[in-house]
């Protein structure tokens, strides 16, 4: 213990950890300030047997407490135990040098602190209380009680600090994102064009095929790429208009029919790759208010990516389709027998360019994309609960008095 302090001193040592907060930057911070209230405890001379800083966050009712003894190796810990005396002594938001009075009190500090504690000097803050514990009744000084106060200002002030640099760092993540995507879409304006050329070749010269008289398995295929070629035009219009900040045209769409046309883009693929596509649609569904060429794009993806999950683990596999009605939803599942998605992540596959796979092949923009898309259709893209591998579920609503689908 120091030699006991005025308050001229206590201001100096006061002033030192308030300049400590405002340099404030990194984490690791925090555990060199709380080491350094220990010191000042230390060289203001305060005669302490034990001490310890609890913090108190409150959340939607809830209070979730961790506990820290102010030592240079002392970690965070849950608070399992004496949250109640914890609390109430929060919420009396005051600064003061008592006994252990609540009931049950003495028994958890002694478990605590491993001896019988006669007085307790503490002091509460915004975020928590500062409390030091002494074996004996030693009287405490009004410059302890100050300094005591203003240690809990420094506190309040430091855990302010940390909320203020997050919500910082948040928003420059938000604005090195913002600052990709306007580069996509600089690159998508110029690319756009050029792919449609191309594109135009293709849709020109197999609608021109498509009117001979040819074998049907060659017809079929030529149906396919030409289906496929218009899908890919509408996919690039779109990636334009979303450039030029153009809202798409909604329609009516009959989904049930959508998902039928869909699905045989990839079947001939599928086949390739021994993965059965199975379809489950419920009868009668309605109609949604829509883009169809959007839908079609989630769609395509979502089997994509149920595609390439299979083949990681399986020779051949199976994808399913399941289509229904759900409490003023319209919902498709799309699931698989594959990979599965692990736990850790799925909060973070809809984010944009976060990808499992390798960079070279996959920009991390795709289920971006698509939920992008459901929002736009004010519904929502998540990962469901499956027994074996994955299923992506979309949600979107159904208008009030939108007609039937006999399927």
């Amino acid at each position: 213990m120091g030699k006991q302090c005025g308050g001229n001193a206590n201001e100096d040592l006061l002033r030192d950890l308030r300049l400590a907060v405002w340099r404030y930057k990194q984490p690791e911070g925090e555990f060199m300030i709380l080491a350094q209230i220990r010191q000042t405890l230390d060289h203001a001379g305060i005669a302490y047997d034990g001490c310890r800083l609890y913090r108190v966050q409150a959340d939607n009712g809830e209070c979730k407490m961790r506990v820290h003894p102010l030592t240079a190796d002392g970690q965070w810990s849950p608070l399992t135990k004496g949250q109640q005396w914890v609390l109430g002594a929060w919420k009396s938001a005051a600064t003061c040098y008592r006994a252990p009075s609540r009931h049950g009190e003495c028994a958890w500090l002694a478990q605590q602190m491993r001896c019988n504690v006669k007085a307790i000097l503490e002091t509460t803050f915004a975020q928590g209380v500062l409390a030091v514990y002494r074996k004996e009744a030693i009287a405490c000084s009004d410059a302890d009680i100050g300094l005591f106060k203003g240690l809990g200002e420094v506190l309040s002030g430091l855990y302010c600090r940390q909320e203020d640099l997050a919500q910082l760092h948040a928003k420059e993540a938000q604005l090195r994102q913002a600052q990709k995507l306007r580069a996509m879409g600089q690159l998508t304006t110029e690319f756009a064009g050029a792919i449609n050329q191309h594109l135009e070749v293709i849709i020109g010269e197999t609608s021109l095929l498509i009117e001979e008289n040819l074998a049907p398995a060659v017809g079929n295929g030529l149906q396919a790429v030409y289906d496929a070629s218009l899908q890919a035009r509408s996919t690039s219009e779109r990636l334009l208009a979303c450039a030029r900040q153009q809202k798409p045209q909604k329609e009516w769409v009959n989904f049930t029919r959508l998902l039928q046309e869909t699905a045989p883009l990839m079947r001939r693929t599928l086949l390739t790759d021994q993965i059965e596509i199975v379809e489950d649609l419920a009868p009668n569904l309605p109609y949604i208010k829509a883009h169809a060429g959007q839908l079609q794009q989630v769609v395509l993806h979502l089997i994509q990516n149920s595609r390439e999950a299979i083949k990681q683990v399986h020779d051949a596999g199976r994808i399913t389709l399941r289509l229904s009605t759900r409490q003023g939803w319209i919902v498709l599942e799309v699931g698989d027998n594959g990979l599965g998605i692990p736990e850790g992540i799925r909060a973070d596959i809809f984010a944009p360019f976060f990808t499992t796979k390798a960079s070279s092949q996959h920009s991390g923009l795709g289920l971006s994309v698509c939920a992008g898309i459901a929002r736009e259709h004010h519904g929502r893209l998540f990962v469901a609960d499956c027994a074996q591998g994955a299923c992506v579920a979309l949600e979107l609503p159904i208008t009030p008095h939108a007609a039937l689908v006999n399927n």
